[in-house]
């Protein structure tokens, strides 16, 4: 009975993390460039120092959230010029809120007040030399397809190269999410000159609403079914134990 028990808590444990993962990818939705998570489950035995051996009726289950980095978003066009979708495996890279590198494939850009050029989120964008700051006093402001980011003094003026993103593609398993949405790598990668975006549009979110619908419904039922689960289990203890009662 002990292990039934245990065993029903563990699963209501897994399901209410799974409930979480889900509520999450929900919740980032309409993020540009989001990466959906996932949950994988593993199982895992709980050792005692002073036994030879684990105990084999303690058997857990773990969870890990790893990212789902195969399955592009949609591609929408807005028309304007700091917007960029990145295209195959290509991403961007920014400073997180320590100045260190990251990488992100949210592409809705945006010039600060000291000409900072930021995410939508705020990350400052990085260029081969750390953050990008672009100059004022430009009449219009252009990205070319591989990066380069392009402005000019008045309307009948040229445009002039001013600075260029640092795109990077890195292998999906080089890749690990922090806890504030971005990716690192072991260490900062280098440029990749082949990565190109797409200008005027943007990369949606990978989460497909309906299904993550579908996923939220499924855990909840099973979280029920595991609650009813350690409640016929709880009756079936105090049933043995009365009847251990009488026939003392």
């Amino acid at each position: 009975m002990d292990r039934l028990i245990y065993t029903a808590l563990s699963a209501m444990q897994r399901a209410q993390e799974a409930q979480g993962v889900t509520a999450h990818n929900l919740a980032n939705a309409h993020t540009p460039g989001f990466r959906r998570e996932m949950l994988s489950m593993q199982q895992g035995y709980l050792v005692v120092r002073a036994a030879a051996t684990p105990l084999l009726t303690r058997v857990q289950a773990g969870a890990e959230a790893p990212h789902d980095l195969l399955r592009s978003g949609r591609i929408e066009t807005t028309g304007r010029p700091l917007d960029l979708a990145l295209e195959g495996g290509a991403w961007l890279a920014v400073s997180d809120a320590a100045g260190a590198e990251a990488y992100t494939r949210r592409g809705d850009l945006r010039l600060g007040p000291d000409g900072s050029l930021m995410t939508g989120q705020g990350q400052p964008v990085r260029g081969a030399e750390g953050p990008i700051v672009i100059a004022g006093g430009f009449d219009a402001i252009r990205i070319a397809s591989d990066g380069r980011i392009e402005t000019r003094a008045a309307f009948d003026a040229p445009f002039v190269e001013v600075a260029r993103l640092k795109l990077v593609s890195p292998p999906p398993a080089a890749l690990a999410r922090g806890p504030d949405g971005l990716f690192r790598a072991a260490a900062p990668l280098e440029a990749d000159p082949l990565a190109r975006v797409t200008i005027g549009a943007l990369e949606t979110s990978n989460v497909e609403v309906a299904e993550a619908l579908v996923e939220l419904i499924e855990q909840a039922r099973g979280f029920e079914m595991q609650t009813k689960l350690l409640a016929a289990a709880r009756e079936l203890d105090e049933r043995t134990a009365a009847l251990m009662r009488v026939e003392g």
